[in-house]
């Protein structure tokens, strides 16, 4: 089974694989790419890339507007995450709830300062760093970095986690600029913007580049950060 997502939505899709109780895997290839693994039509698995779980599938989008997808019957295992009905109805509030959140703090990988748990250290945190050093829900530890923020609680510090990559000059798979010719695998992106390029032209490239094929360990959350990012410019380069 595959198609247009413009002529049959993503919502059907899943209610049929549901309905008929399919075992395989939905490949959804939109502006966010992901995957949903199913067994016995109970969503076990999937998300974005090498990104994959719980925290992944709520952050890939449940509407996208256009793209392809392809049901792949195959042999899968795994536990349900959640009866089918309760994970698609809170897939749905989170997915309607994380443009919101990312319209305060720009996206998971932005660094905050705050006076709030886990954000109360010198170096201040990331939501993704918080998520994994309290071992929480990344959308539920991001919608309060974003509270904290709109109340003057919490402020950005000027990076991003993505910031700490170190790409390899020769791996790009799009035209040359000066980004790609400043990579050399020594200096970390963060330290190719200190050095004078603009982060919108690095992450630009970035985000080009991962949507071309480059991949690296967390390739995933970090193509659906930038993805984030790319459509919230406002809330960062304003602060």
């Amino acid at each position: 089974m595959q198609g247009l997502l413009s002529d049959l939505p993503l919502m059907g899709i899943l209610e049929l694989v549901n309905g008929t109780r399919q075992t395989g895997v939905l490949d959804v290839q939109a502006e966010v790419p992901y995957t949903v693994a199913f067994l016995d039509g109970e969503i076990v698995g999937g998300g974005i890339l090498d990104w994959l779980g719980m925290d992944a599938l709520h952050a890939s989008p449940l509407l996208p507007q256009s793209g392809t997808f392809e049901f792949r019957p195959s042999a899968v295992t795994g536990s349900p995450l959640a009866p089918y009905d309760h994970f698609l109805t809170e897939w749905a509030r989170v997915s309607d709830e994380w443009p919101q959140v990312c319209a305060a703090i720009g996206s998971p990988s932005r660094v905050f300062r705050g006076d709030l748990p886990l954000f109360d250290v010198p170096e201040g945190r990331s939501a993704r760093a918080a998520a994994r050093q309290a071992a929480a829900p990344l959308f539920e530890v991001a919608q309060a970095l974003a509270e904290a923020f709109r109340q003057g609680r919490a402020e950005p510090t000027g990076r991003f986690a993505w910031h700490a990559l170190r790409l390899r000059s020769g791996t790009t798979r799009v035209a040359s600029s000066p980004v790609a010719q400043a990579l050399d695998g020594e200096r970390s992106l963060g330290e190719v913007i200190a050095g004078g390029l603009a982060e919108a032209d690095v992450r630009a490239h970035l985000l080009a580049e991962l949507q071309a094929g480059l991949r690296f360990p967390g390739s995933g959350w970090v193509l659906r950060d930038l993805v984030w990012e790319q459509s919230d410019l406002g809330a960062y380069t304003s602060t």
